[in-house]
């Protein structure tokens, strides 16, 4: 259905209308509606595409075509010269490994310096292609240009900048991802001089590196040679400072050792020696006295136990014992052979006692001669180490000089094996880098890519797009939407009436061609049905389209208000002209006049009385001379037999003024009240409200107000405004209708009400093409 339905007639309060305004949820992302709004302006989204893939074809067209060859570089941090034969060299020659490195000779590769090795070498300031041509608004950019000609440069200098400045743009060097792979990419219109420029660019690169190698080991060796010279000088005056002052200072040394420490040295080994005998010789002797003192046997000395000859006569005294008793068991202690053997004894003991008595006294002696030693060898330690601490002083100052004197040497001995390597390495040179892959001849070419280019044309002209096509929606303030009527106006919106297709209305139109002939001015002033404009009956001739419905709805919407409410006026209205007023009038006149009510329309639009012009073009009697009283109502008045409708026509006025302020007369009140008093209900086709005030009158005296907006036509600040001037009357509207909605484009903005949901119904009237 193309209709609002409401129960009761619009009378809300401001306070609901606060109400809902504030219970109103918050503005979100509709999917669904941007994909209407995609579908709606497909348009304006379809036309940056077309136009930037049509812009694209062209630069394709006319761009000039280039060749792009690759040649790949392997820069390798490991490589080292050939001369190098330690790691250590190695590891010192080479740069470093990080990105950073990898990074800058990949930024060395497109260096001036190599750029200009290349031109050069292949001469490409004679090439046309790298020879600027001159352009119409060279001259505006030199204006404006900082890089301007260097004052005192050659020709000769400036050509090659130039050439150089164009192979910089052709050329793009790029690593392989985190490899120590680098590309060196040159485009040019001819494909073999691409793959020579960027081989020679290659081979530029390997002489810089070589080059800048060689310059640095050249001011290295220079300046190694210089510092040998003065570092010789400094060691032999710190070694011949080391001489002199140990002869000064008598520290002779001897194995590294000076003599007097290794005196001392051997002084203390022996004086540790002889403490120890001293130790021992005590021990013996303190022994021996304690025997002597105890008066016990001498003989458990271990001295005198340790003597081979006491050993031996206590043997022969064992013996000599051993024969006294076998003697006297035999003969008796008087025989002589025993006295004889009791002197043995006596002449044994007093041998071995004679003995254990000098080895006492040897004991004694020992101790005496090892302490005597031992104060001997402490006296001349005593006397080294006083030697040793009056030297010490001097000791040090030279171990400060040996050590001065062997930095020097370390130093000089270094800076001369580097000075000798740095030599060595001036004659033989080798880059750090090496050639991978040298450039080929391309065989397809690299610019313009045609499917890159118009892809991006593509995606960008999509994407504006869209961009525009939201933009342009958004900015169209245009009331499409009954809801949108209703958001903006604050009343109800009674119903869509659709636009009519131009064929259907031809088909129509072809019905009064026999009545044509029949038809006589002079007789019959209002039109036939036959020869009346299709559009004006069209809910009468077609009551089963949407057309029809929607007038109907309308009706049903006057019909509920007509029974709880006196209603005799209906002021039909628009905000502008040519918003289908005229057209809504008319068929909601003939509508409720079907029904047996007797209606009156009346055509209230003075200055442009459309619908006098559509129904009764040859009336001479209308509104104007009624309220002027030229003419009875009766006499003015045309009834169309067909429906019972009564109209009354406006005739044209020549003196504007009398139109205006005949709205605000009371001859029109009037009228109107003579009117009310004969006829059920009234309909007034009223002049548009926004550009003239005789609307505006009209409704000052109208019962109910019905606004007409063209759909798709009529903005929303005319709208808000329109409602601003029917502010005094605003109880009075009863609600608003869209005409000429086109039900296939509706679809696009409110589905329920569009043909895509109303096609199950019926189908007539759903083309466009016409207007009402």
């Amino acid at each position: 259905m193309l209709q609002r339905s409401f129960d009761q007639p619009h009378s809300q309060p401001e306070e609901s209308t606060a109400t809902a305004i504030e219970r109103s949820p918050l503005p979100t992302v509709d999917l669904r509606e941007m994909s209407r709004i995609l579908r709606r302006r497909w348009k304006t989204v379809a036309a940056p595409p077309l136009c930037l893939i049509a812009l694209a074809l062209i630069y394709i067209l006319s761009a000039t075509t280039l060749y792009t060859a690759t040649s790949t570089v392997l820069v390798d941090p490991r490589r080292a010269s050939a001369i190098e034969s330690n790691q250590s060299a190695i590891s010192m020659s080479n740069f470093g490994t990080d990105d950073a490195t990898i990074e800058s000779e990949a930024l060395l590769i497109q260096s001036i310096a190599i750029l200009q090795r290349v031109v050069e070498k292949l001469k490409l300031t004679d090439d046309p292609e790298f020879v600027p041509t001159p352009g119409l608004l060279d001259p505006i950019k030199r204006l404006f240009s900082s890089n301007g000609p260097v004052a005192g440069a050659s020709p000769e200098d400036a050509a090659k900048a130039r050439s150089v400045d164009i192979l910089q743009k052709r050329m793009k060097v790029t690593r392989q991802g985190t490899t120590f792979l680098v590309d060196i990419n040159v485009s040019s219109e001819s494909p073999r001089k691409a793959a020579e420029i960027a081989n020679a660019v290659a081979e530029a690169y390997f002489e810089e590196q070589v080059r800048a190698k060689y310059d640095a080991t050249r001011i290295a060796a220079d300046w190694l040679n210089g510092q040998i010279d003065g570092l010789k000088s400094r060691v032999v005056t710190s070694e011949k400072a080391v001489e002199d002052f140990r002869s000064a200072n008598n520290l002779t040394v001897s194995q590294g050792v000076t003599v007097n420490d290794q005196q001392i040295t051997d002084l203390n080994n022996q004086l540790i020696a002889a403490r120890v005998q001293t130790a021992e010789a005590r021990a013996k002797y303190d022994q021996a006295q304690q025997l002597s003192k105890s008066g016990s046997d001498q003989g458990g000395f271990s001295a005198a136990i340790s003597s081979d000859i006491i050993s031996k006569l206590r043997a022969q005294y064992a013996d000599i014992a051993k024969n006294e008793a076998d003697l006297s068991s035999k003969y008796g202690p008087r025989h002589p052979l025993v006295a004889n053997v009791h002197a043995q004894l006596r002449d044994t003991q007093r041998l071995i006692n004679e003995e254990i008595k000098r080895i006492l006294q040897s004991a004694g002696h020992d101790y005496d001669v090892a302490r005597s030693r031992e104060a001997s060898l402490q006296q001349s330690f005593d006397q080294l180490q006083g030697v040793s601490s009056s030297s010490g002083q001097a000791q040090v100052r030279l171990r400060e000089l040996q050590r001065e004197a062997e930095a020097n040497r370390t130093l000089y001995e270094s800076y001369l094996a580097r000075y000798k390597e740095t030599t060595a390495q001036e004659s033989l040179e080798m880059p750090d880098s090496h050639v991978v892959t040298k450039a080929s001849i391309p065989i397809a070419p690299s610019w313009p890519k045609t499917w890159l280019v118009v892809g991006l044309a593509l995606t960008l002209g999509v994407g504006v797009g869209f961009v525009l096509a939201f933009l342009v929606d958004y900015l169209d303030q245009r009331v499409k939407t009954l809801e949108q009527a209703e958001q903006l106006s604050g009343v109800p919106a009674l119903a869509a009436i659709p636009l009519i297709a131009a064929g259907e209305l031809a088909k129509l139109a072809k019905r009064g061609r026999q009545e044509l002939s029949r038809y006589d001015p002079k007789t019959v002033k209002l039109l036939p049905p036959a020869l009346q404009p299709p559009l004006m009956r069209y809910a009468l001739d077609a009551p089963g389209t949407f057309f029809a419905e929607a007038i109907r709805s309308i009706r049903l919407a006057l019909q509920r208000t007509m029974r709880v409410q006196p209603v005799k006026v209906v002021l039909v209205t628009s905000a502008l002209e040519n918003e289908g007023k005229t057209t809504l009038a008319v068929n909601l006149a003939q509508s409720v006049a079907t029904l047996g009510i007797r209606t009156l329309l009346i055509d209230g639009d003075l200055r442009n009385p459309q619908l006098t012009h559509a129904l009764c073009p040859h009336a001479d009697t209308g509104l104007l001379d009624v309220a002027m009283n030229r003419a009875s109502p009766e006499q003015a008045i045309l009834i169309d037999h067909s429906t019972g409708l009564s109209i009354l026509p406006s005739t044209t006025v020549k003196q504007a003024e009398l139109i205006t302020e005949l709205m605000f007369s009371e001859q029109i009140v009037d009228v109107l009240d003579h009117f009310r008093h004969r006829y059920e209900l009234i309909i007034i086709d009223s002049p548009p409200l926004v550009p003239l005030v005789d609307g505006r009158a009209l409704a000052e005296l109208a019962d109910r107000i019905i606004l007409a907006l063209a759909w798709d036509q009529t903005p929303g600040e005319v709208l808000s405004h329109t409602m601003d001037l029917l502010s005094p009357v605003h109880d009075r509207i009863l609600g608003t209708a869209l005409t000429r909605v086109d039900l296939s484009r509706l679809r696009f903005y409110d589905y329920y009400s569009s043909s895509a949901y109303l096609k199950p119904y019926g189908t007539a009237g759903l083309t466009a093409g016409a207007a009402q």
